[in-house]
């Protein structure tokens, strides 16, 4: 049996670059502050990245590499998470798309039998 898959487009996919764009920039402007800077510049900076993470954390994840991603701006590597980061959400989130996943492996698995005949893991 030959199967053939057509990947689709995600209708998140073009706000994902984007918010992942904006907080690359953020990282930038944030590091290219001189030492000198003022406070005012630093504070401005750090606020603008972390209304990015914010606006992140409210986009629903695509798949697993968002979640990761999102647990990364997070802050939680660092041992603790950045204000208004719920760590326990992020993790609630990748739960759910792994079960999503599982249920419609299991769904296509009945509804084509023996797709996996031969498949080894």
């Amino acid at each position: 049996m030959t199967s053939i898959i057509i990947k689709q487009p995600h209708p998140l996919d073009r706000l994902w670059t984007l918010i992942n764009l904006d907080l690359e920039q953020a990282d930038d402007a944030l590091e290219a502050l001189p030492d000198d800077c003022s406070n005012e510049e630093r504070d401005a900076a750090v606020d603008h990245r972390l209304s990015v993470i914010h606006a992140m954390m409210a986009l629903p994840a695509r798949h697993l590499d968002d979640c990761l991603i999102k647990l990364t701006a997070s802050g939680c590597e660092d041992g603790d998470s950045l204000p208004g980061c719920n760590v326990r959400d992020i993790i609630n989130e990748a739960t759910a798309l792994l079960g999503d996943g599982i249920w419609r492996g299991n769904k296509l698995l009945k509804a084509v039998p023996g797709l996996l005949e031969g498949v080894t893991l």
